[in-house]
């Protein structure tokens, strides 16, 4: 009889945190399909606007959207869960779209992905040090391998050692403690989350807006709204996936967007991807699949029964 209820209540703690894992890495892989859809427009529509323009539409666009699910009641949780960290990760999201742009106005974009591309070993790390995750030596692996397929896909050039280097590494840095606030936020509504990210990267682009304004087109400004529309959807996704998974187990799993920076260039822009990148996409993947198999056969492992006192 102890022993039967001892497993019951082991299969009740055990089998939700591992399902939303699964979870967790399933709504990340569908974030980054978002980002690398988003990139399309953005690439199609940021040609001939200055960029705190463009990212003070796109977010204005977006928070307008988002307004109407917003609840006073929602914003003071938020305001009483750790506002000094939701008033860190709001400046810090300014500040990392800065020093992409920045870094990406002097080094190839190759260059730009390979060093932010490299945020999941920072956060993976970050996860261990200050969220006190249990990293085991398997996502560690996951982790290195998938960051070489990184650099055999993306090919980093020697311009890449410069200083605008230090702001992309700068900017990366950035990235990887949003996702670990994010992660320590949990609590906070989803929504909250993202309107608080919105409203700071309003207030960065539009301070940019009386040094730098161009009438846009109704076409451009549509699009450049819809890609604020779209955006929302994956900052949603990501960060319900670190609501609910450990940080460490959905870092490698960042590592799809260059896959769908792939497909997404071949189907869009006639870019045939080189062998380089087909083999690094295929280690970038076998590094998630991993990691998956694994969290599956966690999931499906049969339980053993705890010896009663």
């Amino acid at each position: 009889m102890s022993i039967a209820i001892t497993t019951r209540r082991l299969s009740a703690a055990r089998t939700p945190d591992a399902r939303n894992r699964i979870l967790g890495i399933g709504l990340v892989l569908a974030s980054s399909f978002i980002f690398g859809f988003s990139n399309v427009l953005v690439k199609w529509s940021m040609t001939e606007y200055p960029v705190g323009e463009a990212l003070f539409i796109r977010s204005v666009a977006a928070l307008a959207v988002l307004a109407p699910f917003l609840r006073p009641r929602d914003l003071m949780a938020a305001a009483r869960i750790s506002p000094r960290l939701q008033l860190l990760r709001m400046v810090l999201s300014a500040m990392e779209i800065g020093c992409y742009y920045w870094a990406i106005s002097s080094l190839q974009l190759a260059d730009v992905s390979a060093f932010y591309l490299s945020s999941p070993i920072m956060l993976t790390a970050l996860s261990a040090i200050v969220l006190r995750e249990t990293v085991d030596r398997a996502r560690w692996l996951a982790i290195f391998v998938g960051f070489v397929g990184v650099l055999v896909a993306l090919q980093p050039s020697s311009h890449a050692v410069a200083w605008p280097a230090c702001v992309a590494l700068l900017g990366n840095t950035f990235y990887a403690v949003i996702l670990t606030t994010t992660r320590s936020l949990r609590r906070t509504p989803n929504r909250v989350l993202v309107a608080l990210q919105l409203f700071s990267v309003v207030v960065a682009g539009g301070v940019t807006l009386p040094f730098a304004w161009i009438t846009p087109t109704w076409p451009a400004l549509f699009m450049l709204s819809v890609v604020g529309m779209i955006s929302i959807s994956g900052s949603i996704l990501l960060n319900r996936a670190l609501q609910l998974a450990p940080a460490s187990v959905i870092a490698p799993f960042q590592y799809a967007g260059i896959v769908w920076a792939i497909v997404f260039g071949y189907f869009f822009f006639d870019d045939v991807p080189n062998l380089a990148l087909v083999a690094g996409a295929a280690i970038i993947i076998g590094a998630g699949l991993f990691i998956l198999l694994r969290e599956r056969m966690m999931v499906a492992a049969p339980l053993v029964p705890a010896t009663p006192v």
